[in-house]
């Protein structure tokens, strides 16, 4: 069923396409269940899916040999001890799912915003070569996982990958701001860089979807209070090693910098968008008292989901926010993100969970609680972000 399933969502992602809008997974499944396309395609050959991972900020991935793997390493390995041993594909992976890993250097000493060549570039490179079946290049732990070329193929990004994605997403259609395009040269946006063609069509021909866990879609407030906060912003950042190099400049929550203002009017590629607001364990709880409303220890879910506004405003008011009727709520709760009120075009928020940002790249917690949220893809039940993209799929 799961794969039938995948076969109608390409077929109607491809309908859909042609209109130039897109249906969230939940419709998609509910109307293409009654439909005779479901007998048509049981009696098909499936192809098996290929999972393109892409990691977050911090990462050395453009490092690759036999016994030093950071690209891959990300998605196993756990900042807090609560998480040692625990890993994403435990929870993702199901018999025939395939992975690909894609690395790149996030480092702040690498100091490259998403639109350059040597992030959203080399990304949207090692998705070609993974699609054509070319292999990843990784010492996979799980046999026989290494995407074929005639896999179906999703995208998952955690942290600054979704927002890598967003921009490859977003500027891989013609008459985008930055159609097909990275640039070369550190300057101090890319109009005054050196542009580089990167064909982002091609990367984004054939992905069913795009998943982003936890990703500042519209910034984060610590880029903020790193880049242009208080003196004791400042005091804190250096002790914590953090500066205000290009990677971490280009993740604020101004619109001079946020991802969802360098896109066009359409994606490439559906963003189906998960959010984490747990605080981190421990002391480093901290954390969170210096961000603005929920948060998963680094990022503001605000600007996790794909919402309209600020980037750091409250949204448990939302969330939590029912209609009333002579002082009585009533009805579901009003959610603000809701698809009618996104930040950026062809996204739909999934789920927020109650999961931190370590947590979101490593499995760490395996059945969190959760927000459902209305009008969005209210797929899957009370697992964390690896299951529920198994669920929703």
């Amino acid at each position: 069923m799961r794969k039938q399933i995948k076969i109608i969502l390409l077929l109607n992602r491809l309908k859909a396409m042609n209109k130039n809008k897109s249906k969230s997974f939940k419709s998609l499944i509910s109307k293409c269940a009654l439909s005779a396309s479901l007998l048509f395609c049981a009696g098909q050959v499936f192809a098996d899916n290929c999972f393109i991972m892409v990691h977050g900020h911090g990462v050395q991935g453009n490092v690759q040999s036999p016994t030093n793997q950071p690209a891959l390493d990300n998605w196993r390995s756990a900042e807090f001890s609560a998480y040692q041993g625990s890993e994403f594909f435990t929870s993702l992976l199901e018999p025939g799912d395939n992975y690909g890993i894609v690395g790149y250097d996030s480092t702040e000493q690498g100091g490259y915003p998403y639109w350059r060549d040597e992030t959203a570039g080399e990304i949207a490179r090692q998705i070609i070569s993974i699609k054509g079946g070319n292999g990843d290049g990784y010492v996979h732990s799980h046999a026989g996982t290494q995407c074929a070329a005639n896999d179906m193929f999703t995208v998952i990004a955690h942290s600054q990958g979704g927002a890598e994605m967003m921009y490859i997403s977003g500027n891989s259609v013609a008459g985008s701001p930055y159609y097909n395009t990275a640039y070369t040269t550190s300057g101090s946006s890319p109009s005054v860089s050196t542009p580089k063609t990167v064909d982002f069509a091609s990367a984004m021909n054939g992905i069913l979807a795009i998943v982003t866990l936890g990703s500042p879609l519209s910034g984060t407030e610590g880029a903020d209070r790193i880049c242009d906060g208080s003196i004791v912003d400042g005091i804190i950042a250096s002790l914590m090693g953090r500066n205000c190099y290009g990677d971490v400049e280009w993740l604020q929550t101004h619109n001079t910098y946020a991802v969802k203002n360098f896109v066009g009017t359409n994606l490439g590629a559906p963003v189906y968008v998960l959010g984490g607001y747990k605080a981190f364990p421990g002391a480093a709880s901290a954390s969170s008292g210096f961000l603005t409303g929920e948060d998963d220890g680094f990022i503001n879910l605000a600007s996790q989901m794909s919402c309209v506004g600020s980037g750091k405003r409250n949204l448990q008011n939302d969330l939590s926010e029912y209609n009333t009727f002579l002082g009585i709520p009533y009805g579901s709760p009003i959610f603000t993100c809701d698809n009618a009120n996104k930040g950026t075009p062809r996204t739909f928020n999934a789920a927020s969970i109650h999961t931190d940002h370590d947590a979101e790249r490593n499995g760490g917690l395996i059945t969190p609680s959760n927000t459902a949220i209305p009008d969005g893809v209210d797929c899957g039940s009370r697992q964390n972000m690896a299951g529920r993209i198994n669920d929703c799929l």
